[in-house]
């Protein structure tokens, strides 16, 4: 069964185009992605925000598995993708996706990927993140084939969208590209409407409110004379409606939001009105619904999304024996080309030069990775 996660994912890439685009009558068009800055019930600000992120790129399919199963990340890949994120610079990715400094970031999307919300985490993060391993690897793949140079002499005195000439839709910030969403690859093409490019399946007759097309996959909507969508089907979710307007979930049960129990050593927790399963055990984790204070063994828990920690996590390759728990508000510090953090109780250290970084640095942004 596939489950969301990395499967030491720099690894095993898994790609595939999306099919065709689902069709929709007038009747039952209604809302869907939004323009980069426009307003709609059921899309971010833009398309690589926090809770549905990049629907239509060209990204991993069936990221959930339809009982809404979630694999939590594996630590380490974590740690490659932050060192990454917070030391390459013209990434083409927006301001303040992720925490500036290593250990913020790796705590907050470490936790992100054993929660419910793994559920719809950004598909350029989990294609290009998790399995980069150099800054160009990094920045080539989340250009999605955008030139670099597109955005030469462009977004000067504030972000500029467009379409370029293979129809990906671009947003560009002081002269360098920040979002780029591959419209072919989604079945879409390009189109700017007020100031905004946004993916668009085609043209459509008035406005509508929204709903879920037919096949389920797409929420959509028709906005000034071109039928939007969002491709629930990228996150291999479902287009379900809500009395707050159509989402992306799972094909699971129903749930109320908020709910989190444990089965075992697996959290099911719930995500627009449907349950998701985390499993928490295939990580060394426990589920960190309702545990309390204490584990079993009288051991302390700390969070890390809806899973919790049994034990202290040990570093690769320590001692057995050994003891290296540590104060997780002790800040990061550089050791020569490592980074030592506290990670939920237990010391760690990352070498930098695992993702072709050179040094370790301490600024403005924090303990880091640098070239």
């Amino acid at each position: 069964m596939q489950r969301v996660g990395t499967y030491r994912g720099r690894r095993s890439s898994r790609r595939g185009r999306l099919g065709p685009p689902a069709a929709a009558s007038l009747a039952t068009v209604a809302a869907a992605l939004v323009a980069m800055a426009g307003a709609s019930p059921v899309a971010p600000a833009y398309a690589d925000e926090r809770d549905s992120r990049d629907a239509g790129a060209d990204g991993a399919r069936a990221a959930v598995a339809p009982g809404g199963h979630v694999m939590p990340a594996d630590l380490e890949d974590v740690e490659h993708m932050c060192a990454l994120l917070t030391a390459c610079d013209k990434l083409p990715l927006p301001s303040g996706i992720v925490p500036r400094d290593f250990a913020s970031c790796t705590r907050a999307l470490y936790a992100e990927l054993a929660s419910a919300a793994a559920v719809s985490f950004s598909l350029t993060l989990r294609d290009c993140g998790l399995r980069a391993s150099s800054c160009n690897e990094l920045r080539t793949c989340a250009l999605r084939g955008a030139k670099v140079d597109v955005c030469a002499g462009r977004g000067k005195a504030g972000p500029v969208e467009m379409c370029d000439g293979d129809g990906r839709a671009i947003t560009c910030t002081n002269e360098r590209v920040t979002l780029v969403r591959d419209c072919p690859r989604g079945g879409e093409q390009c189109v700017v409407r007020d100031g905004h490019a946004v993916c668009a399946l085609g043209s459509c007759e008035k406005d509508a409110a929204a709903a879920c097309s037919p096949s389920g996959t797409r929420v959509l909507e028709c906005k000034k004379g071109k039928l939007l969508s969002l491709d629930c089907g990228a996150f291999g979710l479902r287009c379900t409606p809500s009395s707050d307007g159509p989402k992306c979930a799972t094909q699971a049960a129903s749930c109320h939001e908020g709910t989190t129990r444990c089965e075992g050593a697996t959290a099911v927790a719930c995500w627009h009105g449907h349950e998701v399963r985390i499993d928490c055990g295939a990580r060394g984790l426990a589920c960190g619904a309702g545990t309390g204070a204490l584990d079993s063994g009288g051991g302390a828990l700390s969070s890390v999304g809806a899973c919790a920690t049994v034990a202290p996590l040990r570093p690769a390759g320590a001692d057995a024996g050994a003891s290296s728990s540590c104060d997780p508000a002790a800040p990061p510090r550089c050791d020569g080309a490592s980074l030592r953090w506290c990670a939920w109780g237990q010391q760690r250290s990352y070498l930098c030069k695992s993702v072709g970084l050179q040094r370790c640095v301490t600024d403005d942004k924090g303990a880091r990775c640098a070239p």
